[in-house]
């Protein structure tokens, strides 16, 4: 019995004529659909003014240069990966320091001025001269391939 209901259905089916599905979405789905798009559309359109307005609250901009203001002192820290200090640099209203492996002065133009680690202080100056009443003591000996004193003056 149940072969034949089939064979019936299918001989009213393609007596009837071919059946038209419609493919898509309808109704309160598409409502649906298209409300979630706008809100979707509101959402961006908010987080993009908001992080525009943030921007310029905070006045970030490109290029120009970072400015510190401190009543006290200023501290920049170089971390590694196991964040331990690696170099760090402090300024304050009496002293700059710097504690790290090396520290070096160049010019503009890339040339070593001075350098200084555990081992050596290096002066890569043309003229090295040393302003004082004193003068400078050398507790040890020193090295230097030229001596000479200021024109028309005394060597001391």
């Amino acid at each position: 019995m149940p072969q034949e209901q089939y064979a019936h259905r299918s001989t009213m089916q393609s007596s009837e004529g071919p059946q038209v599905y419609k493919v898509g979405i309808y109704g309160w789905r598409k409502r649906c659909l298209y409300f979630f798009v706008l809100l979707l559309m509101i959402l961006i359109l908010v987080n993009l003014a908001m992080t525009i307005w943030i921007l310029k609250v905070m006045n970030f901009t490109i290029g120009n240069p970072l400015y510190f203001q401190s009543a006290r002192n200023v501290t920049v820290n170089i971390l590694n990966e196991k964040t331990k200090v690696l170099t760090r640099l402090v300024t304050g209203p009496q002293a700059v320091e710097a504690h790290s492996q090396k520290f070096e002065v160049k010019t503009l133009s890339g040339k070593l001025l001075f350098s200084a680690d555990d081992n050596e202080v290096v002066v890569g100056a043309e003229r090295l001269r040393v302003l004082g009443a004193e003068g400078t003591v050398f507790p040890k000996s020193i090295e230097t391939p030229n001596v000479r004193a200021d024109p028309f003056k005394e060597l001391r």
